[in-house]
């Protein structure tokens, strides 16, 4: 079967306010330790409403607003923020591998981040993981630079320890989009027949990133499959 695509909403407050009121349910958060303890209790690291990403360490403290107890994304499995009165979405972290930087046709494989880093689940299956990971796009112009605050997701397979990136979120349609989507779509090339097929067009891939995500999922249930026959 098919695993969840999750409801996926980004709430994001920046810049940070230091006299804004702090809400407790905020901060409350459940996290699962490689040895298989849980901690209950109030991070202290900004990870859910702020641009910051490529976070390795939080902190967690047994009450809010108290003293915090490090952890590295080395001892953590996943965050999760439960559901509250006031946000009904649970919002899932995972402490993953993942490649520090986008593919190109230079650099097909980039090599992963030196620590795991925590990357918002978007897309939960048996075969494939979707994330997603907060980015701060500087463009460089002759008169001034442009900042662009958007998202960077990755998929991993199952058969895979490092998460790959897939694309960055655009505004726009991108020149050649179909042939970079492709590109970046290049371990399934099922997907790239359905890219060529207007079966899935750019500008449904730029609304909807994690579109892509389901399809990989059912095709490396597929190859799963085969293999073990």
């Amino acid at each position: 079967m098919l695993g969840v695509l999750l409801f996926f909403t980004f709430s994001v407050i920046f810049p940070f306010d230091a006299n804004a009121k702090k809400d407790p349910v905020d901060y409350h958060v459940i996290v699962t330790l490689k040895d298989g303890t849980t901690v209950d209790g109030y991070i202290t690291t900004a990870l859910r409403n702020y641009f910051r990403p490529r976070i390795s360490e939080v902190g967690i403290s047994s009450e809010f607003g108290g003293k915090p107890v490090k952890y590295t994304s080395d001892e953590v499995v996943s965050i999760v923020f439960p559901p509250s009165e006031k946000d009904t979405t649970t919002v899932i972290y995972h402490s993953v591998i993942a490649q520090s930087k986008m593919p190109n046709y230079i650099s097909k494989n980039p090599k992963a981040y030196k620590k795991p880093i925590f990357l918002r689940l978007v897309y939960n299956g048996n075969n494939v993981k979707g994330y997603a990971m907060p980015l701060l796009d500087r463009t460089f112009a002759q008169t001034m630079t442009v900042i662009n605050y958007t998202w960077r997701y990755f998929y991993k397979t199952s058969d895979n320890e490092m998460a790959k990136a897939y694309w960055d979120d655009v505004d726009d349609i991108i020149p050649g989009m179909k042939k970079v989507m492709k590109f970046y779509f290049r371990e399934f090339p099922e997907i790239q027949q359905m890219v060529d097929n207007e079966e899935i067009t750019p500008r449904a891939f730029r609304d909807h990133p994690a579109m892509v995500l389901p399809i990989m999922d059912y095709l490396c249930a597929g190859k799963a499959g085969n293999d073990s026959e």
